[in-house]
């Protein structure tokens, strides 16, 4: 049929393209148009300029010539009409270029991992051509997959730089506790899983879980245990991620020895001490070190977990890998209703408490702290809005994420909150689904045979001990810089410096860079020596 393939009109001034009664580009100097819009165009450095459609690629060398230090294009086109089209005319080529035909985000996302995606700080946009009108929906979510994965990468950067050495720590650490503990993949139950957050509507729905507590598995996140242990609600799983040794005060006011602890190889090893004998560890690789391959090897890596950011989020993959039957969501609000941040008798709830005098009211400190940040609206579970900020909408989509390959059997009954993009029971139903099922007679099933030989432990740490001996003798004279075998050394023993702010790479490690290194790796060696002792 005629119109159903992109056609070029010439103009008089130049060609230009129309497709779908669109016209690409001005009737009057086509070409003019375009370049006019690139000489004008001004990005700051170190940005990745978003071209939305490629048309026929006018604009693009003028574009490329005025691109300030660090900067690329990025030019996405999603009709492969078009594209074949613009491949046909004479195109710029330019390492700085980059154009793919893609129809999903996702593919925009997998050109910038391939185009560097640390070089960029921010993404700009700059259609050269009306080609995007043709699907301005998908190109605008290209454009914040973009913009998610460039803000995505510097936050984990940046927590890199501030705990990369603590969160290294903390797994060699634990190795010392992995002898006796087992891995997360030994649970599994037949019963329906509750998943609890610790958001302000987990305390509407405590009375509901008091009264059939005996017919579901509760995995609940560190921060919930003592608003549930209150009201005599002992979780059968907790869930911890935290690096530091703040979530210590989770465990403070109350002891069960009933609950199993499932934590992150990186979590702090004070609090996976209370539970020595409970203990089921699992690993999210919070950066690609070496290490982690070589634990894979020695069979000492736990099971892989996505790196989430989140407790909630992780709490969720915990129930959908640990529970066969139905997931049901409560507590994970990722919100703030009015001023309120957790549940009753969390440690942020009791510490306000504890700080309110009659020149500081109970909730100031929470209102303050929300006035100091960056908050938007959001849809909410209630078809209304709600108040919450971008890491929080992060972890929302994460749940999302996570939740994709499992829909039909994860439901959501908490009351507020941010709509997590699953399905959303009431209350009531979700009482109606439990008090008619029949429980199984066991709790947690427990696959004895996934535990860590603690010979095998004790083989890994000293040959991990040895690799470091290797690395600070190759790096004691600070002339390695041209050393194939420095580089390949410091490549083995990457959590030594994953925590520098020093650009990524080993191309050129300079004198400052292999002096730090050197500290480091003694620093681990130390460490390693006195986990040897403790084994």
């Amino acid at each position: 049929m005629p119109g159903e393939d992109p056609l070029l009109i010439e103009t008089g001034e130049g060609r230009t393209l129309l497709w779908k009664g669109l016209s690409f580009y001005p009737s009057g100097n086509p070409l003019e148009y375009a370049r006019r819009k690139a000489r004008v165009f001004s990005p700051p450095p170190r940005s990745l300029v978003f071209v939305p459609s490629i048309g026929l690629g006018y604009g693009l060398s003028e574009l490329l010539e005025r691109l300030p230090e660090g900067c690329a294009v990025l030019c996405v086109e999603v009709h492969q009409e078009v594209m074949a089209m613009a491949l046909s005319q004479e195109l710029p080529a330019d390492p700085r270029l980059s154009i793919v035909r893609t129809a999903e985000p996702a593919g925009a996302a997998a050109a910038l991992e391939s185009m560097g995606i640390h070089g960029f700080r921010r993404v700009v946009e700059l259609p050269l051509c009306a080609g995007y009108r043709l699907a301005p929906e998908l190109y605008a979510q290209c454009r914040r997959r973009l913009e998610e994965e460039v803000r995505r990468y510097w936050q984990n950067r940046l927590t890199l730089i501030a705990l990369g050495s603590l969160q290294v720590s903390n797994v060699l650490l634990n190795l010392s506790l992995l002898p006796g503990a087992h891995d997360l993949s030994a649970l599994s139950t037949e019963r329906p899983v509750v998943v609890a957050g610790a958001g302000p509507s987990l305390d509407e729905c405590i009375p509901a879980m008091t009264r059939l507590r005996r017919s579901f598995v509760l995995a609940a996140v560190d921060t919930a245990f003592p608003s549930l242990a209150a009201h005599g609600i002992f979780p059968d799983i907790v869930v911890a991620l935290e690096a530091q040794v703040a979530n210590m005060q989770d465990f403070l006011p109350f002891r069960s020895d009933g609950t199993v602890l499932a934590c992150d190889l990186s979590s702090h090893p004070s609090v996976n001490r209370l539970f020595t004998t409970r203990l089921y560890y699992f690993s999210s690789r919070f950066a690609p070190l070496r290490l982690f391959d070589r634990l894979a090897k020695a069979r000492l890596l736990p099971a892989l977990f996505p790196a989430l950011g989140s407790v909630g989020v992780a709490a969720v993959h915990a129930g959908l890998q640990i529970g066969h039957r139905d997931v049901f969501l409560t507590g994970l609000d990722l919100s703030f209703p009015g001023a309120r941040t957790h549940a009753q008798g969390s440690p942020y709830h009791l510490a306000m408490l504890n700080g309110s005098s009659r020149l500081r009211p109970v909730g100031q400190d929470a209102f303050q702290a929300l006035a100091a940040r960056v908050l938007v609206q959001a849809p909410d579970k209630r078809g209304g809005l709600v108040r919450t900020d971008k890491v929080l909408k992060s972890y929302r989509d994460n749940v999302e994420s996570v939740v994709r390959e499992s829909t039909a059997r994860v439901m959501d009954f908490g009351p507020r909150g941010l709509d997590l993009g699953v399905r959303r029971i009431s209350m009531g139903e979700w009482e109606d689904r439990l008090a008619g099922g029949s429980a199984p007679a066991a709790l947690l099933e427990i696959d004895s045979g996934k535990a860590f030989p603690r010979d095998l432990v004790r083989e890994f740490i000293q040959t991990e001990k040895r690799l470091l001996e290797r690395a600070i003798d190759a790096l004691r004279g600070l002339t390695a810089e041209g050393s194939e075998e420095c580089r390949m050394l410091l490549r083995e023993i990457d959590y030594a410096w994953v925590q520098f702010p020093d650009p990524p790479g080993l191309e050129n490690p300079d004198r400052s860079f292999l002096a730090r290194a050197r500290v480091a790796a003694g620093h681990y060696a130390r460490r390693l020596d006195r986990i040897v002792s403790i084994l």
